[in-house]
């Protein structure tokens, strides 16, 4: 007999055992495809570098501080502070300061609503950037004395609106209400750090186009980037910003920080800090199940291969006995099944490849990406040199691991044995499933495994279901939502109330409309926050008082969101400017800050900027409403809420909520023509209902779920499918035992008794393990769950129960097999 060629051997193998081919290399395939998929996201979020030149060498720079109880933390800068910086280091070849924002478009074409960056002209530079066609900014543009109106605009934005027309260039167009001259375009593919940005401009013109107070402020909103100079090092680049930010807040103190709060500086690699620590732990936690499931693939495959080998020992021993040696006995039988798994790691591979363009790291979903969002997480899909070596190495290990041992049992044991047993086999041959053997081992291996990914799907799964079940304090149903963002230039704080007033008016005459109100943002979305001061208390430090949710609301906000006002009264037409300050308060925040009292009567006020920023322009607390879960659910949320009215004080930038009694998208078109009578150059956003806003808020809680949870039924399908194989294999070998039993008188459910038992005991063993293991991996979930712990004893019952059920179902059928064995029959097999 002579062995066939290896290019021939994977189609020999087909057909002479078609199932078992295709079992395994369709198994190998999903599983290497999935891993290598992941993989290929997990390259693209944390390792894939930016797309800018030589990114290695750039770093987001930011201010360190301590204080208010929390551990050190990363800000960002005020204008001022970044300008200390700029003079005051050497570490940098280039500095730029950028911030993202949202800005409309008018004049040529309909309005629309942009993502923009403000800019300082070092910018382009310092990322290694240069405009398509024309030029980007000049360094006097800069100067807010001058105030250069120029933009630079992005190529998507240039198609889509002028149709690529190089001779825009030198033409003008409107921003906020404001003419800038345009004098470039930039490379396709180029959206800035920020990875949305579609136009530029600079710095200079932020005062005039978004916040009066940009260039002014001492809030730390506006970010930095440098390139490191040849020859510095991060560690002197560090040891610098520590020491020049210190400087910076001592030149420039911020007027409303706590004296003892440490400030320094950090410079953060770009490819470190365009990954939030929760996305890149959860970015991991998704590759490392992944692998575990790659794995019980690579169990179950090796199961296969490894019954099919044992099957296989008398020919094995035909060949041996007309020549073969055992290491030529060996590599045939290697080959022949790594030839398999090599088929579907290369068939994975593809699929991978097929797929990676449809796939992206939800970094939305799992968490922040970084601080004020201000820097993308470059995370789009792809399929890099990087994943085809990663799956060329996956599939070469993989089939390395399910053919050695199976090429191994095939040649093992003595030439005269398995000549003797025949090709039926031995029924010593895995004469008892008790006993330990490889395929056992693999079962518990395959249990283990499965036992962790179902106690972290089960967690998932509920931790979801937990979350949908929380009151959050309001009525969805029938409410539309949207935002109208004019910029504060245009709508200054002064006129923010006579803005809304005017909003509110147009919309609720819209047909169907039942109610509106407006607030600072949605529930479980976030809101504006601020620091409460109680009068006739001890006047607190501002790094001590007390944080509460801010709102400023329409007289119908309650109604409109279905809040119950379960104490005092609403408010009303009355509330408004000129007239006595007044507020309604959260049922948290009334047993919170008035244990056992009645807060009804008592006067607040706050911290930051409003006509309630003063001890003599309190607010007289008027009502006490059910809380509301403005803030993530996940994050902590915090239910001490203060409202006031809208018309004593607001910004134009609001969110409206509209109730309607009829269909919520059949009024959008209407409520944007009103709107457009009050303001034609400001277009309505992120337009949805509040249902499908809160809907969203559970997104990465629902991706979790259905990925785990989709992890742990395949999971558990490997596992049984493993289990049923060993123990029918083990029931074909002891044909002839079965019958003796039968014959001797033993009844079937003797029998019966003895497979099951006999069959369960290596997947109890893997169930022991596996849970040992799932109560240490289940610690990695715990930032992932919310409002069940990573050590549920629900969850850990019910997966030992689907586990244990579940193996019992897979020996049952080789079990009633063996019940039906012909005595007659097996004592006259060979």
């Amino acid at each position: 007999m002579t062995d066939s060629p290896s290019s021939l051997m994977l189609l020999r193998t087909f057909r002479q055992h078609p199932a078992l081919a295709a079992a395994v290399i369709v198994m190998l395939a999903v599983s290497v495809g999935a891993l290598t998929t992941t993989f290929g996201m997990a390259s693209a979020a944390l390792v894939r570098p930016p797309p800018f030149r030589d990114p290695q060498r750039l770093a987001i720079l930011y201010t360190t501080h301590t204080g208010e109880g929390r551990p050190l933390h990363n800000e960002r800068w005020s204008f001022a502070r970044i300008g200390w910086l700029r003079d005051h280091t050497v570490s940098w070849s280039d500095l730029a300061n950028y911030t993202g924002t949202d800005l409309v478009l008018t004049g040529s074409g309909d309005t629309e609503a942009i993502r923009g960056e403000i800019v300082s002209p070092s910018y382009f530079g310092t990322l290694g950037e240069r405009a398509a066609i024309g030029r980007t900014l000049l360094p006097g543009e800069d100067d807010p004395a001058a105030r250069e109106a120029v933009v630079v605009l992005g190529h998507a934005l240039w198609q889509r609106r002028f149709g690529g027309d190089r001779a825009v260039v030198g033409r003008t167009m409107r921003v906020n209400g404001v003419t800038l001259t345009i004098v470039g375009i930039m490379a396709p593919g180029f959206r800035g750090l920020t990875d949305v940005a579609e136009l530029w401009v600079p710095t200079a013109l932020a005062p005039v186009l978004t916040y009066p107070e940009y260039l002014v402020s001492d809030q730390n909103f506006i970010s930095a980037v440098g390139r490191l100079r040849p020859g510095a090092s991060w560690n002197s680049a560090n040891d610098e910003m520590q020491r020049v930010t210190a400087q910076a807040y001592a030149a420039i103190p911020d007027a409303e920080a706590d004296p003892s709060h440490v400030a320094g500086g950090v410079a953060v690699p770009l490819n470190t800090a365009r990954a939030h620590p929760r996305v890149r732990a959860a970015v991991l936690l998704l590759l490392g199940t992944v692998a575990l499931l790659h794995l019980l693939a690579c169990a179950n495959t090796t199961s296969l291969l490894l019954g099919h080998a044992l099957g296989r020992a008398h020919e094995s021993a035909v060949r041996a006995a007309l020549g073969g040696t055992p290491r030529r006995l060996f590599v045939s039988h290697l080959a022949s099944a790594g030839l398999l798994a090599t088929a579907g790691g290369a068939l994975g591979t593809l699929l991978a490849a097929a797929a990676s363009p449809f796939v992206a790291v939800p970094t939305g979903l799992w968490g922040p990406r970084n601080f004020y969002g201000a820097l993308a997480a470059f995370a789009s899909p792809g399929f890099s040199w990087r994943t085809v070596a990663f799956g060329a190495v996956v599939t070469c290990g993989s089939a390395l691991l399910v053919a050695a041992l199976p090429a191994a049992m095939a040649v093992r044991g003595t030439m005269l044995d398995a000549l003797r047993d025949g090709p039926r086999g031995s029924s010593r041959r895995g004469a008892s499933l008790r006993r330990p053997s490889a395929r056992g081992a693999i079962v518990a291996a395959e249990t283990a495994l499965a036992v962790v990914l179902l106690v972290a799907g089960g967690l998932m799964v509920d931790s979801f279901n937990r979350m949908r079940h929380v009151d959050l304090g309001i009525e969805s149903g029938g409410v539309l939502t949207f935002t109208i963002q004019p910029s504060e230039t245009r709508v200054p704080v002064r006129d923010g109330p006579a803005y809304v007033r005017r909003m509110l008016a147009a919309i609720t005459t819209v047909p169907g409309v039942v109610s509106a109100t407006v607030d600072g943002g949605a529930p479980v979305s976030g809101t504006a926050r601020s620091t409460l001061y109680i009068a006739g208390r001890p006047l607190p430090r501002a790094a001590d008082a007390p944080p509460v949710l801010r709102h400023y609301v329409a007289p119908d906000h309650f109604r409109t969101l279905g809040i119950p006002v379960i104490r005092g009264r609403a408010f009303d037409d009355g509330d408004v400017a000129g007239r006595p300050h007044v507020a309604i308060i959260s049922e948290t925040a009334a047993r919170r800050f008035w244990p056992g009292a009645d807060p009804i009567g008592q006067r607040v006020w706050f911290g930051g900027g409003s006509t309630f920023d003063r001890p003599d322009s309190s607010a007289e607390v008027v009502g006490i409403a059910g809380d509301v879960m403005y803030e993530p659910l996940d994050a902590g949320p915090n239910r001490s809420s203060v409202y006031t009215p809208y018309a004593q004080f607001t910004y134009g930038w609001r969110v409206y909520f509209v109730r309607l009694a009829v269909e919520p998208s059949s009024a959008v078109a209407a409520i944007r023509d009103a709107v457009r009578r009050v303001d034609a150059d400001v277009p309505l956003t992120g337009v949805q209902t509040l249902s499908s806003l809160i809907g969203a808020s559970w997104s990465r809680q629902r991706y979790d779920a259905f990925f785990f949870g989709s992890f742990a039924v395949v999971a558990l399908l490997l596992a049984v499918s493993g289990i049923y194989a060993v123990v029918a294999f083990a029931v074909t070998q002891r044909t002839r035992e079965m019958g003796i039993r039968l014959a001797l008188g033993a009844s079937p459910a003797a029998v019966l008794r003895l497979v099951v038992g006999e069959g369960m005991a290596f997947p109890l063993i893997g169930l022991g393990l596996g849970l040992v293991a799932a109560a240490g991996t289940a610690r990695v979930l715990r930032a992932s769950l919310y409002g069940i712990g990573p050590y549920d004893p629900r969850v850990l019952s019910i997966t030992a129960a689907v586990l244990v059920l579940s193996a019992v179902a897979a020996c049952l059928g080789p079990a009633r097999r063996a019940t039906r064995v012909d005595p007659n029959e097996a004592l006259r097999a060979p």
